[in-house]
């Protein structure tokens, strides 16, 4: 398969680690493909080094706009998208370079590939396993009501872990919600399997994760909220829908964010970032 595939980078301050991740572009076994940069208002360095790199390659397209937020430049980026498949990777993590040629085999009678993926930390090769190992066979059905009622406890899938087709998001308006302030990937990842016919699991990890000091800090009022608020979402999506055991996973997930004795949102939550943590800690120490 020789589709193009459109990399899709949401950029903001991140000139300290754009530069390898623009690099793990350029080392893909496939080659056709565009690189979309949108520049979500950066104040760094991020600008002349996305421009470099354009000038080096004319793959890599640059965008500016003022600052709106991640869901904002991704939206920006899907706009802008001339090819056949869409990968996204934020401005700090990186693929491995057999992820498009992989990947687009699984594509051949599916249009979804997942692939497997490892988390590092800042300049370590060191790897520490994700939260979620996947397994080659994918019951679509199953695999839609698991990302609702798994999400963050015992599954995450990273953005650019996925690549699917166009077409989907397309044919069926699908784009990241911009009201959310956080959880908005959960709420487009739902939204994009519930109307994928084929789904397929890479269990090769083609995606590195990048855990940074500066991103362990978590505000767990404002998570518990982004969460309600997109399972509000949800709710209605899987209304309009009429799928009644969608629905259902969703006020689970509803009741569980909402359950103020127990807590189980914040306690496992809060387990798996003080998992982080300790193992940040420990890859410093060494």
């Amino acid at each position: 398969m020789n589709n193009k595939i459109s990399v899709i980078i949401p950029c903001y301050n991140q000139a300290l680690f754009l530069e390898e991740t623009l690099q793990s572009v350029l080392k893909q076994t496939h080659k056709n493909w565009e690189c979309i940069i949108i520049d979500d208002g950066s104040t760094d360095g991020s600008k002349k080094i996305a421009l470099k790199w354009c000038d080096f390659d004319e793959r890599f397209l640059y965008f500016f706009k003022f600052n709106g937020g991640l869901s904002s430049a991704r939206n920006a980026g899907l706009k802008l998208a001339e090819g056949d498949y869409v990968q996204f990777l934020d401005g700090d993590d990186l693929i491995k370079p057999t992820k498009f040629e992989q990947q687009l085999i699984d594509l051949q009678d599916a249009q979804v590939s997942i692939s497997n993926y490892f988390s590092f930390v800042d300049g370590n090769i060191e790897l520490a396993a994700p939260y979620r190992y996947l397994t080659p066979f994918v019951s679509e059905t199953n695999f839609r009501k698991e990302i609702i009622l798994d999400w963050e406890y015992r599954m995450s899938i990273p953005c650019h872990s996925v690549l699917f087709q166009k077409k989907l998001i397309v044919d069926n308006e699908i784009l990241f919600n911009e009201t959310l302030p956080n959880h908005e990937d959960w709420v487009f990842w739902s939204q994009l399997f519930y109307v994928s016919k084929k789904i397929k699991n890479n269990t090769n990890v083609l995606a590195l994760y990048r855990i940074r000091d500066d991103s362990m800090t978590a505000n767990y009022a404002l998570m518990r909220h982004g969460f309600n608020e997109g399972a509000k979402i949800l709710l209605y999506y899987f209304k309009e829908k009429k799928e009644k055991d969608l629905v259902n996973a969703v006020r689970i997930k509803q009741n569980e964010i909402k359950n103020k004795n127990k807590k189980p949102f914040l306690k496992k939550i809060e387990a798996r970032l003080i998992g982080k943590l300790i193992y940040f800690y420990r890859i410093c120490q060494k």
